[in-house]
């Protein structure tokens, strides 16, 4: 067996683009080796800011050799009544390069007709390889790709070195005027030598780069950057905890080494979220802080240099520093001159969407809903002022020259500016929560107005798009609103919040009154709750609950994201116990007749002409509010348990002996309605188990 090689040699690539186009070369690989009929061990992808590798070992000289069946005419046509050949089987025959008696004859589902067999040898694989290389390559995708001087070559930067080697031999490929060798190079700064590389044996190619100032390994050079740091770190008694800055500065390095250094501590009295995104943002710098995470004057650099001559690189690094915290510290200066509220009406002028105002216009509607939240949620007078006070200036530090400069920190900034300006502590808190979680897995708002602010601002900017017709399609989604309907849900489900989807989009819609007329409100309403209705199922089908599960838990409604998730859970359970059969099959049966009621009256008793039927009625009459009980306190398993037992038995004897679907008309409906009540106490409350799936009960 043989391995393979290759190695694209390019000016330095973004770090952000290293690992996608890795997995891209191997998944295409693979479909060439797939599509090529060819056997492998093993593929491994792997880089540097200026090479990316791939190596795959198992390969076999040759493809396999294979034997084909082509179909040609019918017998009838292909021979004559004496059993030779017609010019129709001589012609079919020399089209596919056999003689016309080597063919066979078989039985279709057609009749019989002939086949012509043929012995396909497979191809050296080293003559296959150039195609197969030049597809891989070509076919990577990068955010942004550029195209230099004439070439039609489109790469994330230019290329400028091929190595391909099949074992020992340079594989015959070339690509835009650049033919493939045993050549690679060394460090660009650490090493002048350029390495021939003779057989395609990753260890040894891998030490040879090594010896020449390169680690080609990904993961070798996150292990060393995050030993050193660590190294340094020791002395404070932490860790490295900057796990994404880790990921983005390992692909950065070739030769990774670590500097500590330091900066003025005048700069600490800039608030610390600034200096951390001066130093991880801009600079790609590790923060160094002490065990209680306080902030401390020094900072850690990664080199993709001899970390031997420290005190340049020390002294280069500081400086640049130096620079931008003393921008940052004009700024805070400057921007503490005036007040949030003094930038209120500023917010006029900064328009947000030309069909959804200004930022002034949006900042007045999130207070409207915001305070509508509040409400619901039964603040107290004194706390729903703070919601008002807080709303209005939750928007006013994008005027501010720090988050010009650092977009970033918005919320962040205004926090801190509301804290040194005298502003209610949780106002300050809630005016950068309510911008959380900004991503899947980012922490939540802790204060009670910072949720209720954040709610209002994620449901505004949803209702807002969805009438201005920016609603998500596919993979456009601009502002962001699939995230911003995830930190609902994750806000109202960990909060427990018994907050009704329909009011506050409702509310949410008539705050928007120069962007949609009363007559689109219900058009957009229904555009509005389907979206979120995708939105859940994705959800917690995602989160590992069943598919059928959650669609018949949202049969029962899912206005309220708190309750679902409770009854999700609940049905969840269920599921896995005895009465599970049982309580699907009362569920089932009951709406597969119900469905077909339109009756929405009472039952009359004088229509109950069965004993079951009469049954059936007085155990619902009997145990109805009983049951509904439980609804009230959530006691979904409880209830679940409880219909399952009092309803087993009388419905399973009533569709025995009751034939439902009558002649006379008003008995047929009457019995229809009686089904009907029986199966939404339960569906009504908890979950449509009709939808559960039969193969998986």
């Amino acid at each position: 067996m043989s391995n393979l090689l290759l190695e694209i040699g390019t000016e330095e690539i973004p770090a952000g683009y290293i690992v996608p186009a890795l997995k891209q070369m191997k998944e295409l690989f693979e479909e060439q080796v797939k599509k090529n009929r060819l056997s492998i061990d093993s593929i491994h992808t792997t880089g540097t800011p200026r090479r990316l590798v791939l190596f795959a070992s198992g390969l076999p000289q040759n493809q396999e050799d294979i034997v084909q069946e082509v179909k040609g005419p019918s017998a009838k046509v292909a021979f004559d009544q004496s059993g030779a050949p017609t010019k129709a089987a001589v012609g079919f025959a020399s089209s596919q390069g056999v003689k016309a008696e080597e063919m066979i004859v078989k039985d279709t589902s057609k009749g019989k007709y002939c086949f012509a067999v043929k012995e396909i040898e497979g191809k050296k694989i080293f003559d296959l390889l150039p195609e197969m290389l030049t597809s891989v390559i070509t076919s990577i995708n990068f955010p942004k790709s550029m195209r230099w001087k004439s070439d039609k070559l489109y790469f994330a930067r230019p290329i400028r070195t091929i190595m391909a080697l099949f074992d020992k031999d340079v594989v015959n490929l070339e690509l835009s005027g650049l033919k493939a060798d045993r050549k690679t190079s060394g460090h660009q700064f650490l090493s002048d030598n350029v390495l021939d590389i003779l057989d395609a044996d990753f260890e040894l190619y891998k030490e040879q780069l090594k010896g020449e100032k390169v680690i080609v390994e990904i993961d070798e050079r996150r292990d060393i950057i995050r030993k050193e740091i660590n190294s340094l770190l020791s002395a404070y008694g932490t860790t490295l905890d900057e796990e994404e800055l880790l990921e983005e500065v390992t692909n950065l390095v070739e030769f990774p080494g670590a500097v500590k250094c330091s900066f003025d501590e005048e700069f600490l009295a800039i608030p610390s979220e600034v200096i951390e995104t001066s130093m991880k943002d801009h600079q790609r710098y590790f923060p160094v802080k002490d065990k209680t995470g306080k902030l401390l004057p020094e900072f850690i650099v990664i080199t993709d240099r001899e970390p031997g001559n420290g005190e340049i690189i020390r002294n280069g690094n500081e400086r640049v520093l130096r620079a931008r915290l003393a921008d940052a510290n004009f700024f805070w200066e400057e921007d503490k001159k005036t007040t949030l509220h003094d930038r209120l009406k500023d917010l006029e002028g900064v328009v947000f969407h030309e069909d959804m105002g200004s930022y002034l216009d949006r900042g007045e509607r999130i207070g409207d809903l915001a305070y509508f939240i509040a409400e619901t949620l039964d603040l107290s007078p004194d706390r729903l002022e703070l919601v008002k006070r807080a709303s209005s200036l939750c928007k006013t530090d994008l005027l501010t020259e720090m988050v010009g400069e650092f977009p970033k920190l918005q919320g962040i900034m205004g926090r801190e500016y509301a804290l040194v300006q005298g502003e209610d502590e949780e106002v300050a808190r809630s005016i950068a929560e309510h911008y959380l979680p900004r991503y899947a897995d980012d922490v939540l708002p802790e204060t009670e107005i910072g949720t209720v602010l954040s709610l209002a601002d994620k449901f505004d900017i949803i209702t807002g798009c969805f009438a201005a017709g920016l609603i998500p399609t596919g993979s456009q989604d601009p502002y962001g609103l699939r995230r911003q309907s995830q930190g609902i849900i994750r806000i109202l489900e960990t909060k427990d919040l018994r907050l009704s989807l329909n009011t506050v989009f409702e509310k949410s819609l008539s705050c928007l009154t120069n962007v949609c007329s009363d007559g689109d409100r219900s058009r957009i309403y229904v555009q509005i709750m389907d979206f979120f209705k995708d939105r859940i199922n994705n959800i917690y089908t995602d989160k590992g609950y069943r598919y059928d599960i959650v669609e018949s838990a949202m049969k029962s409604g899912f206005d309220n994201i708190s309750d679902l998730l409770c009854r999700l859970d609940i049905v969840t359970k269920l599921s896995k116990t005895p009465i599970w059969q049982d309580l699907v099959a009362v569920v089932e049966r009951t709406f597969n007749i119900a469905k077909n009621c339109e009756n929405d009256g009472e039952v009359n008793e004088d229509l109950l002409e069965e004993e079951e039927e009469r049954e059936l009625w007085a155990v619902y009459e009997r145990e109805k509010e009983n049951l509904l009980k439980y609804v009230k306190s959530r006691e979904y398993e409880e209830l679940s348990l409880a219909y399952n037992e009092v309803f087993a038995k009388p419905v399973h004897d009533f569709f025995e002996k009751v034939f439902v679907n009558v002649e006379d008309e008003q008995i047929k409906n009457n019995r229809l309605l009686l089904v009907k009540k029986v199966n939404e106490l339960y569906v009504k409350n908890i979950a449509n188990l009709a939808f559960i799936v039969e193969h998986d009960r």
